[in-house]
Formats: structure tokens, C-alpha cells, sequence
């Protein structure tokens, strides 16, 4: 697993990896996968596409690993494609929306949640539909990330007669919001869509709000919703799409499961994010246990696809009917 343990997304990757980390140890404390231990390689990319190029390298040619684990974020796997492609090394889970993770059969490739375009139908029904806006900004993060998002909004708005007011830029990593700000303010949107990490999104919405800025927000599940809700000064009506049933108050028997095993690591708090990683652990595991004990990446995503049509805790936690295969997207909120 390469993901950011460091810099200003280190939250959501510190995240996920505990999440998995609290189901494999409860795993390997009751004996492992017929047997065997799962050990979980863990690097620190920084949410730097150089930095997840040099991990998987060293993942796939020194270490010689069964499988890369829920890598984390669309510019980071972009950067690693002809790693993918050369090693034909399965990529499970990825922490990503993507449209090339879904559309790309040179790939080996399983992904749980739904795609971004997926929660861009979400956000734009929720601002144009409900909350009536027809003025909508996008605010993106000035890479792959952000580049897969804007063309996912402004297709679901010209499905609608709608075109953004304006679309502003922001670097990767940084929070340098106030060009963009300006510009939003000055095509006086009503809603602004945005595309990022937790800080450079909460520090905009702050700086919008003392700058006389009054619209609603919509963000996309990737941001991390108690990270920015935990940022957020001023009182602001903000739509979070999320990719997992609410973990504070589900009652799926795995969300029951979950809080149990979060419960015994005192320092770790409950989001999201963690209950995402804990369900990637969990699938990983229920379908390697079907799999013979010599590793077969295939095997596995053979056994994954089966699982998210027929596995019966899959279907209790997201309301799924044995005959869809498309997987919700849900909400957060906060005023």
C-alpha cells in the first residue's frame, strides 16, 4: 500500500490504512487465511506521483508483493499506469474515483467504490434540482484529480442546459485559494463545486465566507468529510458525497462488526475514510479465503466481482438487490 502518511493529505492516508490494519490484525489473531498471516506493506507517498512510482517499484521488483492494497488518489495511480500495465500486478481497491480504473482492460483492477462520475450525478442533482442553483463554480485541484472531476461536472450540467460559471485552479498539496476565490466571487455563483483535499477546501470556504461569499458547497467523498467539516469556522451549507453507509450510525451487521474492532484501539477516531479501509481489509480476506492458499491474483478478483452480487453482508450494507451491480452513493451534511 502507497499512500499519503505525510503532508497535507496524510489524514485521509493514515485513514485507510488503519482502517485495514484494525481488520487484519482481528484476522491474524484468529489464525489468518487458512492459515496464513496477511502482512501489509505500507509506504508514505506524501500524495506525490514520484514518490508512488518509487514505492510500487520497490513493491513489485524487491519486495515481490501478491498484490498492491487501496493506493490512494487518482494522480498517484495515474503516475504508476505502466507499472500496472508491464507487471500485470492486480490493483485492489484503489482509493479513487477514476474513469481509466474502470475503463482500462490492460488493467488488473477491482474497485469498491463508485466512480467519480457517479458522485458528480449526485452533487449536481442535489445543487440544480434541489437547491435550485443555475450559477455553479468548480474549484479543482490542478491535476489528474481534478481534471477527471471537471469533466464528469460539466457533463452532468450540460445534461441539465447548465455550464459552469467559471472553473478556477488550485495546486496539488498546496492552499494557495485566493486567485481562485476572487474569480468565484466575481462571477457571483450561488453554488460552488469542489474538488480537492481537506485543507485548501476548508480554507476556501473560510475565506469566502469573511470575504462576503454566499453560496452552497458540494465536495466529493475523497476530501475526507471529518477532516473538512472539522476545519470549517463559519456556518455553511456543504453536501459531502460519500462512497460508505454513515459508520456513526448504519446497522448493517458489518458496521456493527466495525465498531466493535474500532472500539478496541482507543486513539482512533471513526470516519468514513476508516470504515472504508476496514471494508477493503474485509473484502480482500473474504475472498482470498475462497481462493487455494498459493496466491492467484486472479483468483481473487474473480471471487471479489462474485462478491458484490451474491455476498450477503455486501447486500445488507448497501442495500443492494442481488440484480444491481452499481454501488450508492450517499450523503453528508453540514450547515
Amino acid at each position: 500500500m502507497s499512500t499519503a502518511l505525510s503532508g497535507p493529505a496524510q489524514a485521509i492516508g493514515s485513514q485507510l490504512k488503519v482502517g485495514a490494519n484494525i481488520y487484519f490484525e482481528q484476522l491474524n489473531k484468529n489464525g489468518g487465511i487458512n492459515g496464513a498471516k496477511v502482512d501489509l506493506l505500507v509506504l508514505d507517498d506524501g500524495y506525490e506521483p514520484s514518490r508512488t512510482v518509487n514505492n510500487t517499484r520497490y513493491f513489485i521488483y524487491e519486495k515481490k508483493v501478491d498484490a498492491l492494497f487501496s493506493f490512494m488518489g487518482t494522480p498517484t495511480i495515474s503516475a504508476i499506469r505502466p507499472l500496472l500495465e508491464h507487471s500485470k500486478i492486480s490493483l485492489l481497491m484503489p482509493f479513487s474515483g477514476a474513469d481509466f480504473l474502470r475503463n482500462n482492460r490492460t488493467l488488473k483492477i477491482f474497485n469498491l467504490r463508485p466512480s467519480y462520475f457517479d458522485e458528480a450525478e449526485e452533487q449536481i442533482n442535489y445543487l440544480v434540482n434541489e437547491r435550485k442553483h443555475k450559477n455553479i463554480a468548480l474549484f479543482i485541484q490542478a491535476d489528474e484529480f481534478g481534471i477527471t472531476l471537471e469533466k464528469s461536472l460539466t457533463k452532468v450540467l450540460a445534461d441539465r442546459g447548465l455550464t459552469p460559471s467559471v472553473i478556477t485552479r488550485f495546486r496539488r498539496n498546496s492552499s494557495n485559494v485566493d486567485k481562485a476565490l476572487s474569480k468565484i466571487k466575481a462571477s457571483r455563483a450561488t453554488a460552488v463545486a469542489l474538488i480537492g483535499t481537506y485543507k485548501p477546501l476548508a480554507k476556501f470556504i473560510n475565506r469566502a465566507q469573511l470575504r462576503g461569499v454566499k453560496a452552497d458547497y458540494t465536495s466529493v467523498s475523497f476530501a475526507s468529510s471529518k477532516e473538512l467539516l472539522s476545519r470549517i469556522k463559519s456556518s455553511q451549507l456543504l453536501m459531502i458525497t460519500e462512497v460508505v453507509p454513515n459508520p456513526y450510525n448504519c446497522s448493517a451487521r458489518l458496521c456493527n462488526t466495525f465498531r466493535t474492532h474500532a472500539a478496541a484501539y482507543p486513539n482512533v477516531k471513526i470516519d468514513h475514510v476508516l470504515f472504508e479501509g476496514y471494508l477493503n481489509a474485509l473484502l480482500f480476506s473474504k475472498a482470498a479465503t475462497q481462493c487455494p492458499l498459493t496466491f492467484s491474483d486472479q483468483c481473487i478478483l474473480d471471487k471479489l466481482s462474485l462478491m458484490l452480487e451474491h455476498d450477503a453482508d455486501l447486500q445488507e450494507l448497501f442495500n443492494l438487490t442481488s440484480a444491481e451491480k452499481k454501488l450508492p452513493v450517499f450523503r453528508s451534511y453540514s450547515s
